[in-house]
């Protein structure tokens, strides 16, 4: 029966074959006859290209704009018309002409009873007399041109327009080279189509003349409409052909002619006839084999493989949502197994990759949600802006320490300098930065500030000064000890121009700040020189060192001793900041985030030649013992794990007395990131985060390593949506914990994910772990914590209520992944499931 299934599907594939041959060859001509028009169009677009270049050359020539004004002035034509015939051969134009501005021909090549002939109306030049310029199609007489119409001129003044064309026929022959299929353009004449230009022979030729009659209606609708039309069966010569019909429009955009793309479709078929015979031959032996072996394997093989087939065809080309029932239990079913939990995989990979694709625009540092104390909200100002550039410090030093140590005193200067004239720093950009003045005065007091900068630095030292009006936007940020901004906007940038125009030692600004100071220069007796920039075309006024100088007794200071808000006060966290040298192996780039045991810093380890974080403590903590020696056994724990799941250490040391652990630096953001963005997560995504803590967590557990503080701020999601269990620094081992006591007498942890037996006095253990992966399931799946309120209020609730179910929460749950969750948070731990491990496979039964 299978062999006679086979035999009749090969039969109904070849009658198909042939049935569905002449529709096959008909799109693959089609798709030609598409590409083909669409390579006539680049060519004319090249060709316009050219000619519009070589015209431009033509006009730009002295000597025709010379012959132009005078044969405008004496009426004689006959000088500009010999140039341009004169020009023809070199330049390769078929026609040219000039016309006045009032569109009146002065000369053209080959017509010198052309001469006066008023051109205005015509679509080219009319375009060309509003606008400038043209190009488009040009019909003549009996001919079509590719034509531009370019300006003639004289200095700043317009004589009038060079209009230049090629033979549109050209562009056929072009094209025709580059392609299998024919072209022709036909153009209306007094009584019906003429072709101005075709690839056809002389019979082939006739033959479309009179089909494209026939079908009158689409040849109006390509030349009234400007519509395309494709796939048009034409009868040439007694064979069918194919032919798409495009419009050829003038400069105004309206149809003049069309352009015919055909093809044959005998000579298309033949290949296609040829494959058929092959196919009948071919199929006729696959029958007689597969009657020969289909009844010995085919019911216990082909079906479930067809399947497989097509669903892994599907998930090639990005279908994840395939499925095969497993009804069977030998290999295939093993297989169709393998394959839908590989499709629930992907599918939660695709779910979680589009989730954070949709928040990666917002991605901050390490992965870290921003919080008021790190980023300002914008906001839009209006002052005079100073940039400050040290150029001897953008040039390097072998010394990087010196350098560090320059660049923080250069800092400081400023700092010092601004903040006594009343002004703010709203940024620092490598070796610049950025000053801004508000208020009454602000252009006197900037200015000032700028002269007094200059009398703080060594000639050799001295920086560039630059200041502008404007608005701009601003948006700082703190945590490495010093203000760091978002500084976009129009003054902004003009100071980037201005800048470039000075030299060290110089105080440069532009026209609109020169009004502002014009009086206060004034009585400071200054009369300055206006100059003209290198690279910028606009006014200039430069300052020297020496003249600035005298300006600083002329404005009062103004002391400030409120930080503005985009200059934040420098954090207590530690004395090291972005910039430093740290231990001669760290080299400081950005402040990752702070918490109760230190500062995590983004650094370059230069022995590992890797981007790191480095956690150090708090300064003020530093005597700590306890502290530093948790800090140690938050290494000695997490050096064991080795797991992709799991945050790698690589290092732990000391660095002029303070402990140090240097990490993985994972750029990315922490699942409280997107709890904080979102009610609660795409049930896919959600699983696959559930399972990669799980995996991460079986990891710890195995070397006998409790976390103790899962919650969602110590998960990190990489870019490709691997997440990653970090900050073990309250962990502590299992054989050391004795069941009733705390080490120390303190509870330690985040209370809205501490177990009731941990918040009960008592020492965590793995399932103390299991719970608080509980808390996190529900909060990622119902948007809400299972207690809520003060901390004294959420221990209370957690050691005597039940949470309430999370389907109160989120009807559409899966019970499977409620039973879970409740699972997670029984009070007793010998109620939650066993480990981690266990709780993997629950949850590779919630397949996506």
């Amino acid at each position: 029966m299978t062999g006679l299934f086979i035999a009749l599907a090969v039969g109904a594939a070849l009658l198909y074959a042939f049935l569905e041959a002449r529709g096959i060859a008909g799109e693959s001509v089609a798709e030609d006859l598409r590409e083909s028009s669409a390579a006539l169009a680049e060519l004319r677009e090249v060709r316009l290209d050219r000619l519009d270049f070589d015209a431009r050359q033509l006009a730009g020539d002295p000597y025709v704009a010379a012959l132009f004004a005078e044969a405008a002035d004496s009426g004689d034509s006959l000088s500009i018309r010999d140039l341009l015939e004169e020009r023809q051969g070199d330049v390769g134009y078929d026609f040219a002409t000039v016309v006045t501005l009032d569109g009146v021909v002065a000369a053209w090549t080959g017509r010198p009873d052309a001469a006066g002939t008023d051109l205005s109306r015509r679509p080219l030049l009319a375009t060309a007399l509003d606008e400038g310029a043209a190009a488009g199609f040009w019909r003549d007489q009996d001919s079509l041109y590719d034509a531009v119409a370019v300006p003639v001129g004289r200095g700043f003044e317009l004589l009038g327009y060079l209009v230049t064309g090629y033979r549109s026929a050209g562009g056929v022959e072009e094209t025709a080279a580059l392609s299998s299929s024919q072209l022709a353009y036909a153009a209306p004449a007094a009584s019906a189509l003429e072709l101005r230009g075709t690839t056809l022979g002389d019979d082939v030729h006739r033959a479309l003349i009179a089909s494209l009659a026939r079908h009158q209606a689409e040849v109006e609708r390509v030349l009234e409409s400007g519509d395309t039309v494709e796939g048009l069966e034409l009868d040439l010569a007694g064979a069918p052909w194919l032919a798409q019909l495009d419009p050829l429009r003038d400069a105004s955009g309206e149809p003049v002619a069309l352009a015919v793309t055909l093809d044959s479709l005998d000579r298309r078929m033949a290949p296609f006839r040829a494959i058929s015979r092959a196919l009948l031959w071919a199929g006729i032996g696959s029958v007689l084999l597969a009657l020969a072996l289909s009844y010995w394997f085919a019911h216990r093989t082909l079906q479930p493989v067809r399947r497989l087939v097509t669903a892994a065809t599907a998930a090639r080309s990005g279908d994840y949502d395939q499925e095969i029932a497993v009804e069977r239990g030998d290999e295939v079913g093993e297989l169709a197994g393998s394959f839908n939990a590989l499709m629930s995989d992907l599918r939660e990979k695709r779910d979680m990759e589009s989730y954070l694709s949709e928040l990666s625009r917002s991605l901050p540092e390490g992965g870290l949600a921003p919080t008021a104390r790190q980023v300002s909200a914008l906001r839009g100002l209006d002052g005079v802006l100073v940039a400050i550039e040290f150029r001897g410090l953008a040039r390097g030093t072998s010394d990087a320490a010196k350098a560090a140590r320059q660049w923080d005193a250069s800092v400081r200067i400023v700092e010092q300098v601004v903040e006594r004239r009343g002004g703010a720093i709203d940024a620092l950009a490598g070796h610049r930065l950025w000053a801004r003045f508000e208020g009454e005065d602000r252009g006197p007091r900037a200015l000032a500030a700028a002269a007094e900068i200059l009398q703080g630095f060594e000639e050799g030292d001295l920086p560039v000064l630059a200041l502008t009006r404007g608005r701009c936007t601003v948006g700082s940020s703190s945590g490495d000890g010093r203000p760091r901004a978002l500084l976009v906007g129009p003054a902004v940038q003009q100071l980037e121009g201005l800048v470039r125009e000075a030299s060290p030692g110089e105080i440069i600004f532009g026209r609109p700040i020169f009004e502002e100071l014009s009086d206060y220069l004034q009585k400071a007796g200054f009369s300055l020189a206006e100059r003209r920039g290198v690279l910028i075309p606009q006014p200039l006024y430069i300052l020297s060192g020496r003249l600035a100088s005298r300006l600083t007794a002329t404005v009062p200071r103004v002391t400030t001793t409120t930080p503005t808000a985009a200059m934040p006060v420098r954090p207590t966290l530690s004395d090291i900041g972005p910039g430093s040298l740290v231990g001669g192996r760290f080299e400081i780039l950005s402040v990752l985030g702070a918490g109760g045991m230190g500062v995590v810093y983004k650094a370059r380890d230069r022995e590992l030649e890797d981007l790191v974080a480095v956690k150090m403590l708090r300064s003020d903590r530093w005597r700590d013992t306890a502290l530093v020696e948790r800090l140690k056994e938050e290494l000695k724990l997490a050096r064991k794990i080795t797991h992709p799941n799991v945050l790698r250490t690589f290092d732990l040391g000391e660095i002029d007395g303070t402990p140090f652990i240097s990490m993985e630096y994972v750029r990315g953001v922490t699942l409280r990131f997107l709890l904080d963005r979102t009610d609660r997560l795409p049930y896919s995504a959600g699983l696959r985060l559930a399972r990669q803590l799980c995996l991460g967590l079986e990891a710890a557990h195995q070397v006998g390593v409790v976390h103790r503080d899962i919650k969602p701020e110590n998960l990190i999601l990489e870019p490709n949506g691997n997440a990653k269990l970090m900050d073990f620094g309250i962990a502590r081992p299992v054989d050391r914990m004795t069941p009733g006591q705390t080490t120390d007498g303190s509870i330690v942890g985040t209370p809205q994910y501490l177990a009731p037996e941990v918040l009960e006095g008592n020492e965590a253990d793995p399932r103390s772990d299991l719970y608080a992966v509980g808390v996190v399931l529900y909060e990622m799946f119902t948007g809400a914590l299972p207690f809520a309120g003060t901390p004294l209020e959420v221990i209370a609730a957690t050691v005597r209520e039940e949470p309430r179910p999370p389907r109160d929460l989120w009807p559409e749950i899966p019970p499977s992944l409620a039973d879970l969750i409740q699972d997670c948070l029984h009070k007793q731990p010998e109620e939650r499931p066993s480990s981690a491990g266990a709780l993997i496979a629950r949850l590779d039964g919630l397949r996506a």
